[in-house]
């Protein structure tokens, strides 16, 4: 009897202890949280500097202008269709060397785990970076927010 009645009280504690919730992280972008709908990702932005130069609702992004690293940059900012959650920040640094780009990325998110000839990516708890620059080209900066792709994903049913 006194076993029945012990596992019936930490049954009865165990529901009654609420799992705590841990925020949602995403990743950061020039500081900026690249987390909830494009709309609100938008105005963040703006308050921050950032011009807002093209949306194309059709094709999922918006394209804004501010500095990006330092440099005076245009950069796309990809979406999900339904809930329009931002998942993805795409850029091509222009005039800047590549070894610069670099340094400014390791400066913030430390070294990269992988750095092949002149392919980096640095892999974060909260997203990944990638940037690659092929010879002749303008390297593509590539920031992708774990949150946000899982809900890409999730919308489209993609693996």
């Amino acid at each position: 009897m006194k076993k029945l009645l012990l596992v019936l009280t930490l049954v009865l504690a165990c529901q009654a202890v609420k799992a705590q919730d841990a925020p949602a992280q995403h990743l950061l972008f020039e500081g900026v949280e690249m987390k909830g709908d494009i709309y609100d990702f938008s105005k963040v932005l703006q308050k921050q500097g950032y011009k807002q130069k093209q949306r194309d609702l059709n094709q999922l992004f918006f394209v804004f202008k501010g500095n990006l690293l330092g440099h005076p940059e245009l950069f796309r900012v990809n979406f999900s269709k339904k809930t329009k959650t931002v998942w993805r920040i795409m850029a091509q640094p222009h005039n800047v060397p590549l070894d610069e780009l670099v340094d400014s990325l390791t400066a913030r998110y430390g070294e990269p785990y992988e750095a092949i000839s002149t392919s980096f990516k640095w892999q974060l708890p909260v997203g990944f970076i990638l940037l690659e620059a092929h010879e002749g080209y303008d390297p593509n900066l590539v920031f992708m927010d774990a949150a946000g792709v899982a809900a890409f994903k999730d919308e489209d049913n993609r693996n």
